[in-house]
């Protein structure tokens, strides 16, 4: 049968005209299919980005809540947690961190701009990620007593100041912006080897010298402790009366009564030191929330000779200024809902009574007594102590501190304690690491970067930081 080549001819070009359409219209069908592709890709890329950034900034808001400084400063430090949260240039992307602090809300942001892969076919070559997260430092209610060691030993590599510099930024940390806060209280107890109530003392002693902090010859304010049962009670002066400390002249503190001349009252004279107040610290401040008045304070510290560290006695005015009841009362309630009570105890040394060595001069060893005279007067005074030795005395004075410490768990007081510098003493620690409320509490802090660690570790743990968004 005759074919007309002509026909045949269209029939192919119809047909290659066919497929050539089918390509074209499948090229085309392409283009949204691959953008729904890449856009799955680029936006799970972008997921993964924006993970890493929202880890990475809630360990530097949890680590500017934990630190002071300028605005400046606690920027870097967001940075620095940042950057070692998320590798630098994850994906291509390199986030912009953004700190805000406003009382005690910190709120980091971070962006960055993701170059994408698949969606550059429709058109959009860049993508920006951003995350945030919010920490809020919130103390619902604390009351925190700080009672710390300023004997003599405190001056060796000029300790004392470095007590100061991290007991101020413990301070500045738990305060954050506030000059005055809302829920926050804290009281400074210096112990040596006595402690000075301060201006509460006159109201604890019965008649006698004036209270005078500043006159060398007169009485400072610390006080000598009452005899058993009320030896380390929390029990007001209506109860039994405390007594006036006053070293007397002796052939271990050579000085004229009333002759401000003849007394050496400078801590800076250690040993050397002589005077009625010989081994009384700076007077307690009681519960404030005035962070001014516990700076000024916490500055004020200075490092007392004589007498030892009588570590019981400054723990059981830690308990007293935490009671509400007197000789202090700013404390709340124990039980108070909301509400925490702490005390840091801190000691540079194992507990003792000291006696002034010396065999010449006019601090020479007198063997008329067995101590030098401290807050429970000489160890030859039976009723304070019960021992007469040195020795016998420590053993006395740990019993009561480890008495204490149990007394003041019991009360639901959260115990933190710290050994700094050249403590090795294993008892000690031991004492110690059992006084605090659990290990985690317990801080061995053998030089001076430690210390401050310690203390902002436990303003860390009580400003209860938690991440809100």
């Amino acid at each position: 049968m005759f074919k007309n080549p002509a026909s045949r001819l269209a029939r192919c070009r119809l047909a290659r005209c066919s497929r050539g359409n089918i390509a074209i219209m499948f090229a085309a069908s392409l283009i949204p299919i691959i953008g729904s592709i890449g856009l799955g890709v680029d936006v799970a890329r972008a997921y993964a980005v924006k993970s890493r950034m929202a880890n990475a900034l809630d360990a530097a808001a949890l680590a500017v809540g934990s630190s002071t400084g300028t605005t400046a400063q606690l920027n870097q430090v967001a940075q620095n947690f940042f950057n070692a949260n998320y590798p630098t240039g994850i994906m291509g992307a390199i986030p912009t961190v953004h700190i805000t602090v406003n009382g005690d809300v910190i709120t980091a942001t971070a962006s960055a701009t993701l170059s994408t892969v698949f969606m550059k076919v429709l058109g959009k070559t860049q993508m920006t990620v951003s995350a945030s997260s919010e920490v809020i430092r919130k103390i619902t209610g604390l009351e925190l007593a700080m009672v710390l060691d300023n004997t003599g030993s405190m001056t060796t590599n000029n300790n004392i100041a470095s007590l100061r510099d991290a007991a101020n930024e413990l301070v500045t940390i738990l305060f954050g912006s506030y000059t005055t806060h809302p829920t926050l209280k804290i009281a400074l107890v210096p112990y040596s080897a006595a402690v000075n109530p301060g201006a509460v003392a006159a109201s604890l002693v019965g008649a006698g010298a004036a209270y005078d902090a500043v006159n060398v010859t007169g009485w400072k304010g610390c006080v000598v402790e009452r005899a058993s049962p009320n030896t380390l009670a929390d029990t007001p002066a209506a109860t039994a009366l405390w007594t006036r400390y006053s070293w007397a002249p002796a052939i271990d503190n050579s000085y004229t009564a009333g002759v401000a001349s003849t007394i050496k009252a400078d801590p800076s004279n250690g040993n050397s030191s002589t005077g009625p107040n010989v081994g009384c610290p700076t007077p307690i401040t009681p519960l404030t929330n005035v962070k001014s008045t516990l700076t000024t304070a916490i500055t004020a510290m200075q490092a007392w000779s004589r007498g030892g560290t009588l570590g019981d006695i400054g723990m059981a005015w830690g308990l007293r200024v935490l009671s509400p009841e007197s000789p202090f009362t700013e404390g709340q309630p124990w039980g108070t809902p909301n509400l925490t009570k702490a005390v840091i105890m801190m000691t540079d040394g194992v507990n003792q009574v000291y006696k002034l060595t010396s065999t010449s001069g006019a601090n020479k060893v007198n063997s008329a007594v067995h101590s030098d005279y401290t807050g429970y007067g000489r160890l030859d005074e039976l009723g304070r102590v019960g021992s007469t030795t040195i020795a016998g005395a420590q053993t006395v004075v740990d019993s009561r501190m480890a008495a204490l410490c149990e007394t003041m768990k019991a009360k639901k007081i959260v115990v933190y304690t710290i050994v700094f510098t050249g403590t090795q003493d294993a008892a000690t620690k031991a004492m110690y690491k059992s006084c605090a409320s659990d290990d985690s509490k317990f801080f061995d802090a053998p030089s001076q970067t430690d210390l401050k660690n310690a203390f902002t570790a436990i303003a860390v743990s009580l400003s209860n930081l938690r991440i809100s968004q």
